[in-house]
């Protein structure tokens, strides 16, 4: 039997299988737990100290899908498509919650690295600051369209936030002061009646210096074919460094990006039908240096070492009309196995 290669990420068994679709996959500071965000309302843990990971108590408390999830230094926070905030302790008890942290869905939260700060960002065209050990509001800024995603600068004192029409708008934080704006208004296209695309993640360097936005480039809505594109920006300067582009319109958006700290992304695709993958890419390459396929890719996480990859996959079989039936005759619903990897060091 041959030895497996050192420097390429091994998978860790078969996937974790929960019994519906996940949103976001992420990790605790430490690495030792993987939390799920579940379109269900409930979030999903396991214990990922050992190789086999250990199925935690799922917690409720959420009205609808759970649309965002981070991890702070001390709290498991998460925001659903009711508009809820909510922190939950290392055991999963509520700390505290907002039921109406935006006028409908909160679409994404993030928590500043000292764990003090959070930022969400909803449907609603707001960006909002809290408290992370109160949920107390500390201030928010008027994005003026659907905020997708947003991010922290790693000192703590901006906030990104991209939009559903492709844009990038940057604001001091808690304060909320506009800054400077970055433009990747190819990731949107307005077809017929429907607005397709937007910047579905992005996230900020180590060093704060770049930006990099996840999405795709529309070619048409309805039953939407996209094109995956990921645009990078110096953040002083504000103009384009890089970027990466798919190869056809049926491999769909970059649905989330990761930082390792080797120094690349770590990004995954979900496309149309069935067609995804998790890649690395080194900022400014033309090509991933490590590319696997993997149906519809809608999450992935990496531990704060870098040696551990979780991604949220689609089930086989997901299609729409003319899926395979369950063994009563009845059409099960879709849920997201999630596959792990132990990565090189």
């Amino acid at each position: 039997m041959p030895m497996p290669d050192p420097t390429k990420p091994v998978e860790l068994g078969r996937p974790l299988v929960p019994p519906c679709q996940l949103t976001r996959l992420r990790f605790r500071p430490d690495g030792r737990v993987l939390a799920a965000a579940g379109c269900d309302g409930k979030v999903r843990r396991w214990d990922t100290s050992a190789d086999a990971p250990t199925e935690l108590p799922a917690l409720d408390g959420h009205n609808g899908w759970v649309s965002g999830l981070v991890f702070s230094t001390s709290a498991l926070v998460t925001t659903d498509s009711w508009g809820r905030l909510t922190a939950r302790d290392a055991d999963g008890r509520q700390l505290w919650t907002v039921e109406t942290a935006h006028a409908g869905w909160a679409r994404a939260v993030a928590v500043t690295a000292d764990g003090n700060l959070l930022a969400t960002g909803g449907r609603d065209g707001f960006v909002r600051f809290w408290d992370a050990r109160t949920g107390t509001k500390t201030g928010e800024a008027n994005a003026t369209a659907d905020v997708l995603s947003v991010g922290f600068a790693p000192d703590g004192k901006a906030v990104l936030a991209g939009d559903l029409f492709g844009v990038v708008r940057e604001f001091e934080a808690p304060g909320g002061r506009a800054g400077r704006t970055f433009e990747a208004r190819e990731l949107h296209r307005l077809d017929r009646v429907q607005d397709v695309g937007g910047v579905r993640c992005l996230l900020v360097t180590p060093d704060g210096r770049t930006l990099v936005v996840g999405g795709a480039e529309p070619k048409t809505g309805g039953f939407v074919e996209c094109t995956p594109l990921m645009i990078a920006f110096d953040r002083p300067s504000g103009k384009r460094l890089w970027q990466w582009k798919g190869g056809a319109p049926a491999e769909g958006y970059v649905t989330d990006l990761a930082w390792h700290p080797g120094g690349y992304v770590v990004a995954c695709t979900s496309g149309q039908p069935g067609q995804g993958k998790v890649f690395f890419l080194k900022p400014g390459d033309a090509q991933p240096f490590f590319q696997v396929p993997k149906p519809n890719v809608h999450s992935v996480a990496v531990t704060a070492d870098g040696t551990k990859l979780a991604a949220a996959l689609t089930n086989a079989n997901s299609a729409g009309n003319g899926r395979v039936r369950g063994q009563g005759g009845d059409y099960p619903q879709n849920h997201s196995p999630v596959q792990l990897w132990r990565l090189p060091s």
